[in-house]
């Protein structure tokens, strides 16, 4: 937490030596702290803050370029009259356990066209999905599974 504090310092600071504290001058700044946390991580307490940001921004760009695949295949999906869609509710295991963790899988994977959270079994341990586009019930849990995947890789 100390990192944080120290990273938000560092962008005020950059706001306030360009003289307006608004929006893009507190962007640049927090760029500028990452990387000036980045250069001095030896001297500052950034132990496992920089791994956790650069985590959480490989999900945003993963997230992002799910996103760009998925509104281009339900678009040819909306285009071609004749196509036959294969809809399926997925029963997917799950590996998070927290309850903060559940539900960012549940939201992501609603967020990306195609696919639904449609609830969470009472033990916490199965989600349940429907899909769409997706040859098999196996091919939908593995693209399930593959964004959880990415976000265990910064919620744990």
């Amino acid at each position: 937490m100390r990192s944080f504090a120290i990273h938000v310092l560092l962008s005020v600071a950059w706001a306030l030596f360009l003289g307006s504290v608004d929006l893009p001058n507190l962007a640049v700044g927090f760029v500028l702290g990452f990387a000036a946390l980045v250069v001095f991580r030896r001297v500052l307490p950034t132990d496992t803050y920089i791994p956790r940001v650069l985590s959480v921004l490989g999900f945003l760009g993963y997230f992002v370029k799910e996103l760009v695949v998925a509104n281009v295949q339900v678009a040819s999906f909306a285009l071609k009259p004749e196509i036959a869609l294969t809809p399926v509710i997925v029963a997917v295991p799950l590996r998070v356990e927290s309850d903060a963790a559940i539900a960012t899988l549940a939201a992501t994977i609603t967020l990306l066209p195609g696919t639904v959270a449609m609830g969470v079994s009472d033990d916490r341990r199965t989600l349940y999905a429907h899909a769409i586009g997706l040859p098999t019930l196996d091919a939908a849990r593995a693209s399930i599974s593959a964004v959880e995947d990415r976000l265990l890789k910064f919620m744990r």
